[in-house]
Order: structure tokens, then sequence, then C-alpha cells
């Protein structure tokens, strides 16, 4: 829009007087008030920095004194404490190593005696002595004589003191009660005959912590620390507030003191109060009386400004008055400047004005009152001055203006985006699963990635690890996705071609907490896939749904990230080995079924010191031995075969991807992954007491039965990797598995499904066993099962046949579970029946404890699903 100059008065008429818009006045007014309000505030901040100054003195000077004082009044104490405990630990040690070396122990030795059966007696060394062992150089044994039982902790320190140094002390739970074991070595010359070790109660450290109380007026504790976890041995007294450690003599232990009492502080609020506060109330007064003055001369400019605006652009001619403030000289400068570019504009239009009137009077008349040409004319178009007129002509732009139709209404114009069709089956319970060129391609990876981009801006994260597996068309379909997730603005860390574990490792090593996978896992080589990390949390349900929202919707985000390359293989592989050990060496057959474990898996185990057979371990996407699924009995039986020949061990497999763990015994029997957990489970919660070990609905009755005797809280749950997790993350859990063989650690290690770490932790608990594959897992019960049963459905009617079984089928007295499709549990066995949630196809398996049960069990389902579908072949 243009401003133009107003019409002059008709000749003769007086022009009206201006009339005051009393809202300007007042808007005016109410300005300068809220001026005038600017001392008080500012006086306000002044006595609210005081109380800020008094609290930080309070906070960071006084606090600071007092909390030194006490630091180093618990320090003493700590120091104190510690030397006792060291010197009360240096007396077990001195009479576990002087019974050791008493001749009538040697004597024992060689008459035959070992266990705690044997003279002399060491019942009167300390009261709190609970038991003592002698064993025969290499023939340390759990089943020993006595009301004593010994676990893998008694036996472990016992084999590492016949190295021929004194181990201990090391302290471990029992039934609610701590205990403290030394072992020493029984020396014939410079030979080791044998091995003692003494178990005594830990009250016997008690007499060091006593004075914890009595003379230091606090609370003092012996605390163990393996595997990351630190745990209270025995305490004495009672404190408050933060404790100080001191490291003891024995490795991983640790003095813990906390003080009774505090120190009497050297001021207190009152006081320092008084000191800064009237002062700055004193300043504040000043500053509030500065700035009314400050504002009472702001006020005498703006008036001035005022009255001389008024008569500049009135026509009259006035000086410009001198001013305090040096803001309103410039508004004033400024103002005297448009003045005189007004007043130049209407001489120039008044000068074009006298030759067109003079046109007129030989023609037609001019209108009366004054020239058109003066009224037209543009108020403000001089190069030099400020552009008025940039608003002119874009009136549709802000909406303001009349359209062609003269109506006020706006028409949006929707920008449309290039879409992709996106099948719905590939969104799946846990992951994305697709066929490659079928319902997998490029662009809806691509699209894929924008989705999971955008997914990952909306929750703030912007990084991304990106890995592959050796299918022929992972590479392809990871470079779409990562230029999809590029797109977004999110940054891609590439890993190239690992397992899964390998990328779920980068993610906590590189602190990114998301990543994506391209995998198909253990399905065919046609099939490929995509597992989703965000924030720490692996995608499942309604958040893989969400991404397929995102796709429909064209809901992305838009930047450009930034893309890097990263070897992690190496770091993984040494994490691993520090954190585990295999005490003997083993002889392992490891088949990886041409899946991408099959690069780091052998170099793993023959790094933790065990002799590696290989089979089918050269990366190839098209499996041309089998497929790579431990859980199928047919895919195991080359591994079988193997182990009988090499007279192996154990042999271990792993699937596609690297994230699941087969094991075959020496013997060559199959131990399924609900097996396998007994065995971890005992061996965690050993360390762990009343620890949550969860499985899911596939996974052997017996199981929970194992867990609980261990010390543990069995928990069932939903199979599904992602699920998993998320439930470990929400009952704490430290291990947990699942009969496709996923195990998932949190005990010393990320708690991620890892084929590989699982595969060692196997090794390290059969590296200390005198017994064979095949009788560790003997002693646990089993009943007879099935495997995973597969019954071919469609994609669209599988989990309807499930739900429908779950409505109407009739178990007769099996106890139903609708936990994760139906699991029906019998006094003598259970079935279940569940939707694959990967590929189209009922899952079902079934246990018992007679051929004839199994049956029976076998039949009712049989029954129960050709009801819910006819039209399948149920061939069970």
């Amino acid at each position: 829009m243009t401003f133009r100059k107003k019409k002059a008065a008709e000749a003769g008429e007086e022009s009206p007087a201006p009339k005051k818009k009393p809202s300007t006045g007042q808007k005016k007014s109410r300005s300068l008030r809220h001026l005038g309000s600017l001392a008080l505030s500012q006086a306000g901040v002044v006595v609210l920095g005081g109380a800020a100054a008094i609290a930080l003195v309070l906070f960071l000077v006084l606090q600071p004194a007092q909390k030194s004082q006490q630091s180093e009044r618990e320090a003493m104490a700590a120091d104190t404490l510690a030397d006792r405990v060291n010197q009360r630990i240096a007396i077990l040690r001195d009479l576990v190593s002087g019974y050791a070396a008493q001749p009538a122990v040697m004597a024992s030795l060689r008459s035959g005696g070992e266990g705690d059966r044997m003279t002399p007696s060491s019942a009167g060394l300390l009261p709190q002595t609970r038991a003592t062992f002698v064993f025969p150089d290499n023939r340390i044994r759990r089943d020993q004589p006595g009301d004593f039982q010994l676990s893998f902790v008694n036996v472990d320190l016992a084999r590492r003191a016949e190295r021929g140094k004194i181990v201990g002390p090391d302290a471990f739970p029992r039934d609610g009660t701590w205990f403290v074991q030394v072992a020493a070595p029984i020396r014939s010359g410079d030979d080791v005959a044998g091995t003692v070790l003494m178990v005594f109660e830990a009250s016997v450290l008690r007499p060091a912590l006593t004075h914890a109380d009595a003379e230091l007026d606090g609370r003092a504790s012996i605390q163990q620390t393996v595997n990351g976890q630190t745990r209270a041995v025995i305490a004495a007294g009672s404190g408050q507030g933060e404790s100080v450690s001191r490291d003891l003599s024995p490795s991983g232990w640790t003095l813990s003191y906390q003080s009774g009492g505090t120190v009497a502080p050297v001021a207190g609020p009152v006081a320092m109060a008084l000191v800064i506060g009237v002062p700055l109330l004193v300043t504040a007064i000043v500053v509030w009386l500065l700035l009314n003055r400050a504002q009472s001369g702001l006020r005498r400019d703006v008036a001035l400004l005022l009255q001389w605006s008024h008569k500049v652009f009135g026509g009259e001619r006035a000086k410009m008055p001198t001013f305090r403030w040096e803001m309103v000289g410039s508004v004033g400068e400024a103002l005297q400047r448009l003045s005189q570019a007004v007043d130049k504009r209407i001489s120039r239009a008044e000068a074009n004005a006298r030759p067109a009137a003079a046109k007129g009077g030989k023609g037609k008349a001019a209108p009366a009152g004054g020239d058109s040409s003066a009224t037209d004319e543009p108020l403000f178009s001089d190069s030099d001055m400020p552009d008025i007129d940039m608003l002119d002509g874009d009136d549709d732009v802000l909406g303001i203006g009349e359209s062609d139709s003269g109506s006020g209404d706006l028409d949006v114009v929707e920008s449309s985006a290039p879409s992709v069709s996106v099948a719905p089956e590939i969104f799946r319970a846990y992951d994305i699963r697709g066929i490659v060129g079928d319902t997998l391609n490029d662009n809806v990876v691509r699209a894929i990635g924008q989705a999971i981009g955008s997914e990952a801006r909306a929750r703030g994260v912007s990084d991304f690890c990106l890995g592959y597996d050796g299918r022929d068309s992972s590479p392809g379909l990871a470079a779409a996705l990562g230029e999809g997730i590029l797109s977004t603005g999110c940054n891609l860390i590439e890993l190239g071609a690992v397992p899964t574990p390998v990328l779920y490792f980068a993610t906590h090593e590189f602190h990114t907490g998301s990543g994506v996978m391209v995998t198909g896992s253990h399905n065919p080589p046609e099939y490929n896939g995509i597992k989703i990390m965000i924030g720490g949390d692996t995608l499942s349900g309604e958040a893989i749904q969400k991404l397929k929202t995102r796709i429909d919707a064209q809901d992305f985000e838009s930047g450009q990230g930034e893309r890097s390359q990263e070897d992690i293989r190496r770091t993984y592989l040494d994490r691993i080995v520090d954190d585990t050990a295999v005490a003997a060496p083993l002889r392992v057959v490891v088949d990886a079924g041409n899946g991408i474990a099959g690069e780091l898996g052998p170099m793993l185990i023959e790094e933790l010191g065990c002799e590696v057979i290989p089979l089918f371990c050269d990366v190839d996407g098209s499996f041309p031995n089998h497929h790579p699924d431990p859980g199928k009995p047919d895919n195991l039986q080359p591994l079988i075969d193997k182990v009988a020949e090499t007279k192996a061990d154990i042999g271990i497999a792993f699937d596609g991807d690297g994230d699941r763990l087969g094991v075959v015994s020496n013997t060559g029997r199959i131990v399924w992954p609900d097996r396998l957990m007994m065995l971890f489970a005992r061996d965690v919660v050993s360390r762990n007491p009343g620890a949550d070990v969860l499985y899911d609905v596939k996974c052997t009755r017996r199981l929970a039965g194992v867990i609980s005797e261990a010390g543990g809280r069995p928990i069932m749950w939903k199979t599904g990797h992602s699920l998993m997790k998320a439930k470990m993350r929400e009952t704490g859990a430290l291990l947990a598995g699942e009969m496709s063989g996923h195990i998932f650690f949190k005990e010393r290690w990320y708690g991620f499904d890892d084929g590989l770490y699982s595969a060692a932790r196997l090794l390290e608990i059969l590296g200390i066993e005198d017994r064979d594959s095949d009788e560790v897992f003997a002693e646990f019960p089993e009943d007879i099962s099935t495997p995973e049963l597969n019954v071919p459905v469609s994609e669209d009617t599988k989990f309807g046949i499930v739900e429908t079984l779950s409505e109407s089928g009739d178990f007769g007295d099996g106890s139903v579970s609708g936990i994760d499709g139906v699991r029906a549990d019998y006094p003598d066995g259970w079935g279940l029946c569940r939707a694959s949630n990967t590929t189209p196809v009922l899952v079902l398996r079934f246990e018992a404890e007679t051929d004839e049960a199994l049956a029976r069990i076998q039949g009712v389902f049989r029954e129960q699903l050709q009801k819910a579908a006819p039209d399948i072949a149920v061939d069970f």
C-alpha cells in the first residue's frame, strides 16, 4: 500500500482543530507508569541478589568448610578401621596357613582323610569356624562329607590355592548368612600335596568393627565387589550421611564408614544473613533512588521530544532541544531528517502542480480546492528514504485483500511428496521382515529409514549406528536405509557387515543408544528385515506400527545428517575376552551356518583358549549347507556329526545374525535353550540371590523350579527379543532367555541378546567342571518334549486362528495362559500354540512326563485347532 498526503482543505474553509485521541494518550501514560516501576524492580533484583549471595556463602563457603572438617574426621576414622580389619584378615590367613603346616594335617592327608573328617580338629581355633576341608592335590570335588555343602565358589578358591599360595579371604552368602573362606596349600617340601579350605562365619570379622560405634561414633561395614556388584558382608554401629571407603588387602574388598555425628558449624545462617543482608539492603535503596532520578530525566526528555516534533510536523520552524539521554537525542535526529525529507517532497509536488493547473485553465477546469497531482503523489518514494511502500501489492499474500471471486477465504496449496507403497504385513511384532523384491526393495527401505529418522528426531535422538548381515541383499538395503535416515538430519555411524550383537554393543560404546540392523536373522535367503533401536528401546508392537503410519502420511523430518565409518569388532571381542575366563581348554565345534557370525565366533572362542573346529563359517548369503536356524533339529545334524567325529567337548551353533545360540553336548545330544537357561540361571543366581530370571512361553515348565531352587524368581513372558528386553528393563532381571536361543545377560554384560557372549559364558562354566558337558546337563530335570513345530497358515489368518483358539478352545482340566498365544498346563505336561511374528506359521510345542501324556496333549491341541481352522493341515 502507498501512504499519500491528505487533500488540502477547500479555499476559505477553516480546518477543524485536531482532536486528541484519548486512547493514544492513555497508552503513553501507561507506558510511563511501567517505566516508573523499573526502579522498584531493580531494587528488588538487588534484594534477591543479596538473598542469593547469602545462600551462596552459606552453601559454598560455610557448609563446605564444615563438610571438610567432617570429611577429615571421617577419613581418620576410616583409616583406623581399615587398619584393624586388615590386621584381622592377616590373623585369619596366618591361622589357616599355620593349620595347613601342622604335621597332623599332613598325616591325615597321607592316611586318605579328606573333607571335614580329619584331625586335628579345627573347631577350637576360632568359635566362628564353620567347616574345615582338606583336599589331596588335584582331587577337589564338591561332593564332600559333612553338613556344609560345597559350591562352585568354594571349589574355585581351593583350586586356586593348589598353585602354592594362600588365597582369600573371600566372602559368599548362603541361606541369608554370609561366610568367609580362606584356602592354603599343604606343602611337602617344595611340592604342594594338598589344600586346606577353612570356612568361617562372617562374624569372625566383627571384633575389628566394634570400635566403630564405641570410639568413632559411626557405622562400619565390610563390602565385597564381584562382577561389578557390591554387597555388604558384615556391618556394625549406626551412622548417617555419605560413606567413606577404603580398599582392604583382599582384592575387591572395601571398608565403608559412615559418621554418626556432624561437626558444629562455624557460623549460623542468621548471623550470615545480618552480615551480608544489611549492606545489600542499603545498596538496594541507593539503586532505587538513582533509578528514580534517571526516570525523571527520561520523562523530561520524552516530553521535550513530543513538543518539538508536533511543532516541526505542524509546519513551524523550531530548533531541536538539548536532551540528557543519548537515545532520545538519536530519535530526535531521525525525526528531524524525516521532517526535512517531507518538506522536500511537498515542495517538489507543488512545483509539478503549477504547469498542470495552467494547462487545465485552457481546457477543462481543475477541481476546486486543490490539484490532483498533489493528492496522488506518493509521500515517500525517494531512494534515500525508508521504503514504506514495501507492502504495496502484497495484500493478497497477507490475506488482507479481496480475491478474484470476492470472497475472503484463502486457498491452501498442498505440496505432494512422492509416496511409496509399503505392505502392512512387513511390520511385525518386534521388527520389520519381508521378502526381497516383493515386499522389500530399496524404495521401501529408504522410506522406512525416513520414518525411523523422523521418529528418532521426535524423541530427541539424532545419532544412529548401522550394520547389516551377510545376506546378498543386505548391503544394498543398508545403503538405502542409511540414505533415508540421513535425509531426516540424523547422523549415521556405519559399522559394515557385523553380527547383530556387535551393533547393539556399538550403541553402548558410541553412546548413541540407537541403531538399525539389516538382517533376515534365521529366515531363508529371500527374506530380509530391519531390527530397530531408538534411545535404548528396541521397537516393538505399536512403535513398529507407528513407522507405517508415518510412511502413509509422509510425516518425515528433513535435513542432512553426517556419515562416518567405524570398525568396532576388535573392541567387541576384547571386551568379551576381558570379561570371561575359560579355566580348562575345550575342544569346540562351531557351526555358523554360513551366517555373519562365522567370522567373529571362531575367533572369539579361540581367543578364550579353546581349540576351534569351524563348520560352515564362511559367510555366504545363499546358505548353501543349511538354514542358519539352530532351533531346527535338522539344521543341527551336521554339528552333531562333527562333534562325534572330532570327539569335541561341546558343539556351538549360531543363527544368521549371531544373536541366537544352539548347543550340542559331547555325546551329540541337543541341549535346547530352556535347559541351557537352567545352567545359566544357577550360575547367575549363585552370585545374585533373589535375582529375577525371565523365560518365554515356549520354555519347559521345569525351568521355573530350577530357578526357584537356586534362589531366583522365575517370570514367564512373551516371545520376542524386543519384548523380552523391555520386560528386563521393567523388572531389573539379570538374565533372560527364549526357547529360540536368544539369551540376554544383564550380569556383567549389557542386557541384549548375544549368541557369541552367551557361548563364552557357557564355556566359562564348563571350564571349571570336572565332568563332561553331557553329565553337567544330565543333572537337570528333563521331560519328553518336541522341538518347535510349525503349521503353515496365511499371514492374514494366523493371529485370528490363535484368537479363536483362545476364546472357544476346550482344553479340559488344563490351566490356560494367554500371555502369548495359548498355553495349556496339565499336571503331567503342557502344550502351546502361538502365531509366529516373523513367518506365516503357527508355532507349537509340547512336553510331558511320558509318551502317552505327550500324545494325549497333542491330541487335544490337534482337535481344537481343527475346530478353529478346518482348512489348515494339522499333521503333528
